[in-house]
């Protein structure tokens, strides 16, 4: 019968114990071996590259599931090689904010995740595409969450794997204040889908998925990654009261639209379009991706994603 792939990245943030990784990777083949009727396939890999490899001679000998150890990196590894094949995609979260298994309502902790494959079922997700215009060239990327530019793009190029891995999510804290406490504005020129707008921005986020904290706080108007679209959140502030009030209003609002006394908007589009009047720290799906500008579309209902039964 064929087998389960599972891809483990030993560099995660939950998984670099190696105690901890055996356990892991022990019950992932018990559950899948009985759910399957064979045992899985396990590698233990970083490369994207290899990812790719691995998934490809996988869909070929028609695996029942592909399953990804690790953290929203390696999620979109898998996910990107996946895109449009008839082969779900399993996910045991095992980083640090793990915020794919938070919207899909898989278990945070990773045994828990890995009992739930037993008994889940498919469900179809869209992804996006980014072509960035970075300051070391063009970079063409698939994405599972999202992709930025400005603080959070910034943020995540000042928060170190090392800080991630004694720190999780908290690390992020730690550059957050600094970078907070110097807000400033980049005139952006955002193309949405056929509109053109300018607006002053300290972070662009062209959305698939998220929440602001995973699994603990959501924004009000969640992001559907099954809509076939992105969502375009804009913020602008030149301090910290002015953010703190940005950042309330995406929290709280519940329509699209453009807050009246705030540099604050939140829309939907098939295609999103940064061009900032000079270069912006820019990141997809957590992870830095050097300086300038974007362009993101939507590729609907990409790939399948197993989740918990109800």
């Amino acid at each position: 019968m064929p087998s389960s792939l599972v891809i483990v990245n030993p560099g995660a943030a939950r998984a670099r114990d190696g105690s901890t990784l055996a356990a892991l990777t022990e019950r992932t083949a018990i559950v899948l071996g009985r759910r399957d009727g064979s045992p899985p396939r396990v590698v233990e890999t970083r490369s994207p590259g290899e990812v790719r490899t691995l998934v490809e001679e996988a869909v070929a000998a028609d695996a029942p599931s592909i399953v990804a150890v690790g953290g929203d990196g390696t999620v979109r590894a898998v996910a990107a090689a996946l895109i449009g094949a008839d082969v779900p995609l399993g996910v045991v979260p095992a980083g640090t904010g793990n915020q794919v298994a938070a919207v899909l309502g898989i278990p945070r902790s990773p045994l828990a995740a890995v009992d739930a494959l037993a008994r889940s079922r498919p469900r179809v997700i869209d992804l996006g595409l980014v072509t960035v215009q970075a300051d070391d060239g063009v970079i063409g990327s698939p994405f599972v969450i999202g992709c930025g530019a400005g603080l959070d793009g910034a943020l995540m190029a000042a928060t170190s794997n090392g800080l991630k891995r004694r720190l999780g999510a908290a690390a992020y804290f730690v550059h957050a204040l600094p970078l907070i406490a110097r807000l400033s504005t980049t005139a952006c020129r955002i193309t949405l889908d056929d509109e053109v707008m300018e607006v002053a921005a300290t972070t662009v986020l062209v959305g698939n998925m998220g929440q602001l904290f995973p699994g603990r706080l959501d924004l009000r108007l969640p992001l559907d990654p099954t809509d076939g679209l992105l969502d375009l959140i804009v913020v602008g502030a030149t301090g910290v009261w002015s953010g703190v009030r940005g950042l309330a209003d995406q929290l709280r609002r519940t329509e699209l639209g453009q807050a009246r006394d705030l540099d604050s908007l939140r829309l939907r589009g098939r295609r999103i379009v940064v061009e900032p009047a000079r270069p912006m720290p820019l990141e997809i799906d957590g992870d830095p991706a050097g300086q300038g500008g974007l362009e993101a579309t939507v590729l609907p209902k990409a790939v399948q994603v197993l989740v918990p039964a109800a």
